[in-house]
Order: structure tokens, then C-alpha cells, then sequence
């Protein structure tokens, strides 16, 4: 029964094997007249102008170039007349050749081949029906009997272009040549050749050169196609060689960005138009492209100023977000990178991705521990001292500042208030020497409330990767001091600018640089909105004391000296210590300062708020204690020019 079985299954193998020869072999030209010559078959254009990005105020910000180019699909082309269009194209079109000797002595075999198959020789033969060598190596074995002399005469312009019109994907669109003159494009269109059309391809073009280019995201190339890491496209009805965003804006928002294409109709392998490309949709950010450039020239102006100042040796970036708490907007997004020769690179999308100890700015945050967990409350009262934890030193503020409450704990930036807090946190009462027993929840505490402000969190931002900062994990009673102060863990700049909203309004809201989407027509598809995330998770009396504490901060406080006082603000300074690997051996050898500030406007009304961050702006050493004051110049400035505006 089971050779029966065997024999069965033989016969049937057969009988499938003989019928898909005879569909190969004897009905090939059959399918392939109905695959390639059915004057049904529609072509795609290589692409479509993708939508514009604007700003808030309509200024271009990313555009189109249009690019005249020639564009060659082999449909059901023979190599006979593929050679042949390849000749044409070398009489009429001029182009620089770039073409490694292989292609050049594969080109000379295939319009020679007899010539050259008539030199090799018998035991190359006899090995290859032998099976002994490859096709590939017999074909290398004939390009190999090409020699210079041969090659004098190839006509290299027409083995480029054959080069260029096989090189990828048969199925593919190639471009044979681009930026084309009107008079190649006018006599490509006139010779009609087959497989051959003329397009517009489209590239993207930046009105304002790198300023925030890198935030505006990536399109694939031609050859790139889908990248390997973004198949998600391909469920979205994309095919691999289409040129789509990969990162950020281009990314995010490349469903309404990409365009339509061109269509064609194949007759006789004769290409043509059946319907021109149309436009993607427009995206309208918050950006103010004024203002962003008016912040960047005051930024670059101070970081020159820092970088000539004593103590800058390590200091090389700023950072700088302007936004509007109400909404979430993003009004200016700027990072900059200033180099050896005062010359500065665009570090704006570093925003969301970098992260330091920023210290004291986020005391509006921890000092909601207090207020969260019965700690403190309007009433409480204390003398700024210093702390002495069981064997180590005294942890004290900036200087002695006398009789605090939490308002003013705030506005002169007492540590010894916030380390009060954390020690009771833990359920004892701080006495000299105290020995405390502290806990993972004790920092996951700090760590939740953080978050609840953007600190540590997400914001939500619309770029490709946000990163939320480093999350220590040696959980001690001096750290968990140094977490009240924000000595510990670290937050981005952009999670700086939600935070300060979140302390503005009582809510944390989403950060977003879109606004709308447009229609080709300039109608609105689509408007922002910015979700609420969650609200602060303490009383709004205690809110309202946190903003009175910004308030005097501003007013008479740390940061007096930051902003314009023609108007109302509040604020907050922050100065922690960072570390560097200055020798890159592995080893952290250098203690430095970072500073930041945030402030909002109107007091009672906010309207713009604005993070700054400067790392590494001095270093410790013996011969000085300067600290170029970059954040206070650079912010007054900023207010001086929302003045201006208002």
C-alpha cells in the first residue's frame, strides 16, 4: 500500500511539473503580452511634491523644488532595443560618465557577444557544462578576455546609460538623467522612445537654511525607498521604492504630507500621461519663524560672549523653548552648539533627547511633596540651616537666608525646606546626625509628583524619539535629599518646558509643533489639539502659593535680574552639579555647573512661557568661581522682545 501511494504521488509531481514547463516555455510570450502590453496597464510617477510646512504666520518653511528629469522603465523591453535607446540617448543628452570598468566590458560583450564568446576557451566550456563553474563565473571568465584595446572604441556615454537603465529593480522607474535643460526635455518628449518619459521629481528645499532642519524630519531617497525599519508603510498601501518620511515631522505627519502621483497608460510600451501629480497637504507649525530667529541671534551673540569668558572651557550648548502654556504650542524650539571657530551648529531637535541635572528650577515641583503628603502647608514656618545626615557633611542652601516660609522658600531657593520635606517624608523629624531609613517608594514618590509637572516624563512632543532623562538607582538618604533639590535624576529640555506650563496653568498639557493641516486649497483639514494629560496632584491654594513663590522669584528674588518688569512673571533658577569624562577614558574627572531658568507671562494670565538650559557652563577650579550669567542675559532679551510684540 505504501509503494502504491508513492507511485501515486510521483505521477502527480510529474504531471505538475510538465504543466508549469509548458506555461514557462511554450505560453511565456503569451503572459507576457498580457503582464506588459495590455493597454490597461497603469504606471505611477516617481513621486509627488509633497506638502509644504509653514509657520504660524505662513512663512514657508519647507518647500519643493521640481526637478526636470528622464525617467526609463524597461516594461517589455528586448536588450536589442534597450541598446538601441541607449544609443539614442547618448546622441541627444549630455551627462558626465561614472562608470567602473565591469559595466564598461559588460557593455562592450553584450553589443560584441559573438565576437567575445567565439575567444573562450574549450575547458571553460566543457567546466561550465559540467556544471563545475557558475553562469556568473563564466561570465566573468569572458569579460576577462576584454581587453584596453577593445574598450578605445565603446561608445561610454551610451554604456552609462545602459548602465543606469538596468541598475535596481527591473520593475522599477530609474532616472536616467536629472536637472535636465528645456531643450533635452522638449527632444525627449518629440522622440517618443519606448520606455522613456519625461517628469518632474521633487526635492525638498529649506527657505531658511538649518535652522531647525533636523525637526523637520528626513525623506527617504529614490534608492532608499521604505527603510528596512519602517515596513509599517507598506501596511498603509505604500510600495517599497516610494520616497517617505523617516523621522520627525516628515515621519510623523506623512500621511498628510505625501502627494499623489502622476499616472500613466502603457500602449505598445509607449508611456503615456494619464493624470498629473497633486500637491500633499500643508502643515502649519506654531513655530514663529521671527521670533526663532530673533531668539537664535541673541542665543549665539551670549554663547560667544560665554565662550570667551573665564571658566567656559567645557561649556559648548544651549538650549532655549518658548511656548504658549495654554495650549501646549511650541513657539521657538532652540538648541545650538557652538564650535572651536565661533561658528555654531543646530541642536534644536536635542531638545527632546538630552537630559541634565537641572537643580532648584524644579523645587515648584518637590515642594509639592510637602503639599501632597500633609508635610507642610501655608502655615509652616522655618530658619534656614543646614543638614547633617548620620556620617556625612552639612547640606545647607546658597547662603543663610533667615525665616522662611514656603513662599519664600521658593523665592530665595532654601534647600534646607526642601530637605525638611524629603526627611519627613521618610516619617522622622530632622535632628543633627540623624540616621534615616530610606526606601525605593520614598524616591518613587518624588519621582510620581515629578512626572505629574512633565519632569521625567513624556511630553508627548511631536518628534520621532523623546527621551525622558536618567532615573538613578542608589536610593540613600543623601540622594534622597539631592532628588528634592534636583541633584539626582535627569530631565530634557523639552520635559523643562511643560513643566513650567503645568506650574502656569495647573494642568500638564501635551507639547505639539503642529497647529493645522492644511488642504491644497488653503481650507483647514485639521486642527491641533493638545491633550490634557492629568492636573497637579495638589490643592489649588497650594498651586497658587507654588505661582506667588515663582512670582517673588521674579520680582525680588534669584532671578530679579532675568526679565523686563514692565511686565508681571514668574519664574525660577536652577544651578546643579554635572560631570564630565573630559579625557574620554571612561572616568568622570570634572565637576562642572549647569544652569537653567523658567519663567511665564503674564503673571495672571499666562500667555508665553520660556526654558532655558545652559550645561557645563563653568567648571570647578582653584583660580576662580566666575559663572558667565548666559541664562539671565539671554532671558531678559526675550522678554525686551515679547514686549516688543505685544
Amino acid at each position: 500500500m505504501k509503494k502504491i501511494l508513492i507511485i501515486i504521488l510521483a505521477i502527480i509531481n510529474l504531471i505538475i511539473i510538465t504543466r508549469l514547463s509548458f506555461l514557462c516555455i511554450y505560453k511565456k510570450d503569451y503572459y507576457n503580452d498580457i503582464l506588459y502590453k495590455n493597454t490597461n496597464q497603469i504606471l505611477e510617477g516617481m513621486t509627488a511634491p509633497r506638502g509644504r510646512i509653514l509657520d504660524i504666520s505662513g512663512n514657508i518653511l519647507v518647500d519643493n523644488l521640481g526637478v526636470k528629469s528622464i525617467i526609463y522603465n524597461k516594461l517589455n523591453m528586448s536588450l536589442k532595443e534597450e541598446l538601441e535607446i541607449s544609443k539614442i540617448l547618448a546622441d541627444v543628452l549630455e551627462i558626465d560618465v561614472t562608470l567602473s570598468q565591469y559595466n564598461l566590458k559588460y557593455y562592450y560583450y553584450l553589443t560584441n557577444k559573438e565576437k567575445v564568446d567565439n575567444l573562450v576557451g574549450d575547458y571553460i566550456l566543457k567546466a561550465y557544462s559540467e556544471r563545475k563553474i557558475t553562469s556568473n563565473q563564466l561570465l566573468l571568465e569572458k569579460l576577462e578576455l576584454i581587453n584596453d584595446a577593445d574598450l578605445q572604441n565603446v561608445n561610454k556615454k551610451a554604456a552609462y546609460f545602459y548602465y543606469l537603465m538596468n541598475n535596481g529593480y527591473s520593475y522599477q522607474d530609474k532616472i536616467i538623467k536629472e536637472n535636465v535643460t528645456d531643450e533635452e526635455y522638449i527632444l525627449i518628449n518629440s522622440l517618443n522612445l519606448d520606455g522613456i518619459r519625461t517628469d518632474i521629481t521633487w526635492e525638498r528645499i529649506y527657505p531658511y537654511g538649518a535652522v531647525l532642519k533636523d525637526v523637520y524630519g528626513q525623506v527617504s531617497s529614490y534608492t532608499q525607498g521604505v527603510p528596512a525599519d519602517k515596513m509599517e508603510y507598506l501596511n498603509k498601501g505604500y510600495k517599497l521604492n516610494d520616497r517617505v518620511g523617516i523621522n520627525n515631522l516628515e515621519y510623523i505627519y506623512d500621511d498628510y504630507l505625501k502627494g499623489e502621483k502622476a499616472k500613466y497608460k502603457v500602449e505598445d510600451n509607449k508611456i503615456k500621461l494619464l493624470s498629473s501629480y497633486e500637491r500633499g497637504k500643508d502643515l502649519v507649525l506654531s513655530i514663529d519663524i521671527k521670533m526663532q530667529l530673533a531668539v537664535e541671534e541673541i542665543l549665539e551673540k551670549e554663547m560667544i560672549n560665554a565662550k570667551i569668558a573665564i571658566n567656559s572651557k567645557f561649556y559648548n550648548e544651549s538650549y532655549i523653548i518658548i511656548s504658549n502654556p495654554q495650549n501646549g504650542s511650541i513657539i521657538s524650539l532652540i538648541g545650538k552648539k557652538i564650535k572651536e571657530d565661533q561658528s555654531f551648529i543646530d541642536y534644536s531637535y536635542y531638545n527632546a533627547i538630552n537630559a541634565y541635572n537641572l537643580g532648584s528650577v524644579v523645587k515648584g515641583a518637590t515642594i509639592s511633596v510637602g503639599y501632597k503628603n500633609g508635610l507642610i502647608d501655608e502655615d509652616t514656618k522655618i530658619f534656614d540651616s543646614c543638614v547633617r545626615l548620620y556620617g556625612g557633611k552639612d547640606k545647607c542652601s546658597w547662603k543663610n537666608i533667615g525665616m522662611v516660609d514656603d513662599i519664600q522658600a521658593l523665592k530665595m531657593s532654601s534647600n534646607y525646606f526642601q530637605y525638611l520635606i524629603a526627611i519627613g517624608l521618610t516619617g522622622k523629624k530632622y535632628s543633627p546626625g540623624i540616621k534615616l531609613k530610606v526606601k525605593e517608594e520614598h524616591f518613587s514618590e518624588y519621582r510620581g509628583v515629578l512626572a505629574d509637572y512633565g519632569l521625567g516624563s513624556l511630553t508627548n512632543v511631536d518628534l520621532s524619539k523623546e527621551g525622558t532623562g536618567q532615573k538613578s538607582s542608589d536610593y540613600t538618604a543623601d540622594q534622597l535629599l539631592n532628588i528634592s533639590v534636583g541633584h539626582y535624576d535627569t530631565y530634557t529640555p523639552i520635559s523643562l518646558a511643560q513643566y513650567i506650563n503645568t506650574i502656569a496653568t495647573g494642568m500638564r498639557r501635551e507639547l505639539s509643533l503642529l497647529k493645522y493641516v492644511l488642504n491644497p486649497d488653503g481650507s483647514i483639514f485639521l486642527e491641533k489639539e493638545n491633550k490634557v494629560l492629568n492636573k497637579v496632584p495638589i490643592e489649588e491654594k497650594y498651586l497658587a502659593r507654588i505661582q506667588a513663590g515663582f512670582n517673588a522669584v521674579n520680582t525680588s528674588g534669584t532671578a530679579y535680574s532675568y526679565t523686563n518688569h514692565k511686565f508681571s512673571s514668574a519664574g525660577k533658577t536652577g544651578t546643579a552639579d554635572s560631570y564630565l569624562d573630559t579625557d574620554l577614558d571612561g572616568i568622570v574627572d570634572t565637576l562642572t555647573k549647569t544652569t537653567s531658568y523658567v519663567m511665564y507671562a503674564p503673571y495672571d494670565n499666562p500667555e508665553i512661557s520660556v526654558a532655558i538650559i545652559s550645561p557645563n557652563i563653568s567648571y570647578k577650579n582653584n583660580t576662580s568661581a566666575y559663572r558667565y550669567p548666559i541664562n539671565s542675559r539671554v532671558s531678559r532679551e526675550i522678554t525686551n522682545i515679547i514686549l516688543i510684540n505685544d
